[in-house]
């Protein structure tokens, strides 16, 4: 393969995902017991042979630093290669042309890093969103890129909401985009999404940034894929595999009660595709003599004496006895002391849920607690 490098655009655009938000980006958003959602596209590009990626941060990326740290937990750890952070515009206006003085957006991100795109002599680049939940092979995606003869490739996958933040695509029947549309689904006409994963020549990347700048072009999806799909070709590559883009809470709270499900965790993870994260050694998980547990992921150093049904439940929970929790996700550090009961219910890190409290969401629009929080 040829040389290829990653950009993960590590910042929030349009997202509703409230309290979970408000310390943190959405790729560095707790998921699935142990991971942080960015750990997905590093693990996809590794896995995949691509060892030099940058990470575009805007704002609110102290969390996601510290998850990321070295690398190393990534293969990325590296004399030649590897990791580089990119906070907003890393590159002054005199060593990055295209740095207008301000910040909206994907476009000026991904232009305020130009130089980072010239001095990396990469052949191809692939630009990935940092909110995506799936196990992608990018070497195939860029495989069939190359074949295609495209200008860009977008990784698509089957319609499976109405959202205002969704990026809706149709394609013909040689897999070629004919419409885009942000926000829109066009009555059913668009049957399939962008999963927000681009793959493209570099030297093109950085000839269409240039033109967007010029023509202030802020936004990604609607100006960017629009001026390509005008002047050139702009094919699908079809994902079949489980794929969520955490856009909501909705989504985040359903994609973590699918990994209950052994053949969709099966689908995301794979021995020979593994899912990287930041390793932290920890205590078994305890059990106590009235534990009731059934269908949960449960981390290690967690102390369970309560009823646990359908939850996720990530490191150093205590959940006392007399507690019942259902459809419940709670991140590190909870509390859920005795006699409280909770049901579609997300807490964030080092939530208490004091005695015989009482709490009901619904799966469509869970209750989420923001973090630090005693109720």
């Amino acid at each position: 393969m040829k040389s290829v490098l990653g950009i993960i655009i590590a910042f929030d655009n349009d997202n509703d995902l409230r309290e979970l938000t408000e310390h943190r980006t959405v790729a560095a958003v707790q998921w699935g017991g142990r991971y942080r959602i960015v750990d997905f596209m590093l693990s996809n590009m590794v896995n995949s042979g691509i060892y030099r990626v940058g990470i575009l941060m805007k704002d609110k990326y102290q969390s996601l630093i510290d998850h990321v740290g070295n690398a190393k937990d990534w293969d990325l750890s590296r004399k030649n290669s590897g990791v580089t952070i990119l906070p907003p515009y890393s590159y002054s206006k005199k060593a990055s042309p295209l740095v207008t003085g301000e910040y909206r957006g994907k476009i000026d991100a991904l232009a305020g890093a130009v130089d980072f795109l010239q001095k990396n002599k990469a052949d191809y680049v692939v630009i990935a969103d940092g909110d995506i939940v799936a196990n992608i092979p990018l070497d195939e995606v860029i495989e069939r890129h190359e074949k295609s003869g495209a200008d860009l490739t977008m990784v698509c996958t089957k319609k499976q909401k109405d959202s205002p933040f969704t990026t809706y695509v149709e394609l013909n029947r040689k897999k070629e985009a004919v419409d885009i549309r942000v926000g829109d689904s066009n009555d059913g006409k668009c049957k399939h999404v962008s999963l927000g994963v681009y793959v493209m020549n570099r030297q093109y990347l950085i000839h269409m940034l240039s033109d967007c700048v010029t023509h202030n072009c802020i936004h990604f999806e609607r100006e960017f894929l629009s001026r390509a799909l005008i002047d050139g070709t702009v094919a699908g590559y079809l994902f079949n595999e489980y794929a969520i883009k955490i856009e909501d809470t909705a989504d985040y709270f359903r994609s973590n009660m699918d990994m209950l499900d052994k053949d969709v965790r099966d689908e995301v993870f794979k021995r020979t595709r593994p899912i990287l994260t930041r390793i932290k050694d920890e205590a078994p998980t305890y059990y106590g003599d009235e534990a009731e547990v059934d269908d949960c992921l449960i981390a290690d150093g967690c102390r369970i004496e309560g009823h646990v049904e359908n939850c996720v439940l990530f490191r150093d929970v205590e959940v006392e006895k007399g507690a019942v929790l259902k459809d419940c996700i709670i991140m590190e550090g909870g509390r859920i002391l005795s006699e409280a009961s909770l049901k579609h219910v997300v807490t964030d890190r080092n939530v208490v849920v004091r005695n015989g409290r009482t709490m009901m969401g619904d799966e469509d629009y869970p209750i989420t607690i923001a973090k630090n929080s005693t109720i």
